[in-house]
């Protein structure tokens, strides 16, 4: 019991010692700015990853979806500003491109093997808009 009792007051002893050793304001605030400037640059090199994994996430038939859509709305501004039309005609045309070629060359690299689980092949793939359209206009025929 008395063995208790000296080392419950080392402890506080020890505690109320290391009260005095605080750092001051000023190494307080260097501090802070230390953390600060650590968790911005920190925000800032992993800027390009964070926009990387979301340009991942496109999926290319989406893309296509909007080149169609520019191009066939490059021709609904032509009476607005020609100059306008153009341009927008122009990138949804390269934007088309740009997709169907990605589309393409992703076909290519198909040797990989399929995995499967408990006999049902894994699909990590989204579904696309147009998968989703069918279900939901397919989803609404059938309940008439």
């Amino acid at each position: 019991m008395a063995n208790d009792k000296d080392r419950l007051e080392r402890e506080i002893e020890e505690i109320l010692g290391k009260i005095e050793e605080f750092p001051s304001a000023s190494e307080r605030r260097a501090r802070q700015r230390r953390r600060t400037v650590n968790r911005v640059s920190s925000n800032v090199a992993s800027w390009p990853q964070r926009q990387l994994a979301r340009l991942s996430q496109i999926d290319m038939s989406q893309v296509m979806l909007l080149s169609f859509l520019l191009i066939l709305g490059s021709f609904f501004l032509r009476s607005f500003s020609p100059l306008i039309m153009q341009w927008v005609l122009y990138l949804g045309v390269v934007l088309f491109i740009a997709a169907f070629a990605m589309i393409i060359m992703g076909r290519r690299g198909g040797g990989s093997v399929p995995q499967y689980w408990r006999g049902k092949p894994i699909q990590y793939k989204q579904p696309s808009m147009g998968d989703l359209a069918r279900r939901w206009f397919g989803g609404n025929r059938r309940q008439r």
